[in-house]
């Protein structure tokens, strides 16, 4: 069953991103522009998630490649070099933060300024809960 999910869930997601850009053609002026905003932007993230997993199904690889892909995958030395990238990613996403932070606090602050800092806290705590969690299982 998790298998055959996997197969067919990129598929759904972009059906369901058509079917989302269409109701918000549709509606156009009856809906909120939020709501119709709202629809065009889940739209997008599920096309994008949905041609993602389709270009990287590896349907057209033959069994071959594939078990190449797939010794790839757990190689150490990629595996070392995902880690890498994974710490480089969380201190540039960290360091963008901060900056949009500062620059809500200058020009807007109130709520905008206390949400910020909520997903900055956020950020740090699934850090550590990750590097907890990367530790026990080494």
């Amino acid at each position: 069953m998790k298998e055959w999910f996997k197969k067919i869930s990129p598929y759904v997601m972009l059906a369901a991103a058509f079917v989302m850009f269409l109701a918000a053609l549709l509606l156009g002026e009856r809906v909120p522009k939020q709501l119709s905003l709202t629809l065009f932007t889940l739209g997008g993230v599920l096309m994008g998630f949905g041609v993602t997993g389709i270009a990287l199904s590896g349907r057209h690889m033959t069994p071959e490649e594939k078990k190449e892909l797939e010794r790839g995958e757990t190689d150490e030395r990629n595996v070392a070099i995902r880690e890498k990238a994974a710490m480089s990613s969380w201190y540039w996403t960290l360091y963008m933060l901060w900056a949009a932070f500062i620059v809500i606090q200058i020009f807007v602050g109130g709520l905008w300024g206390v949400a910020i800092s909520v997903v900055i806290v956020l950020h740090c705590t699934f850090y550590m809960i990750n590097i907890h969690r990367w530790n026990k299982r080494m």
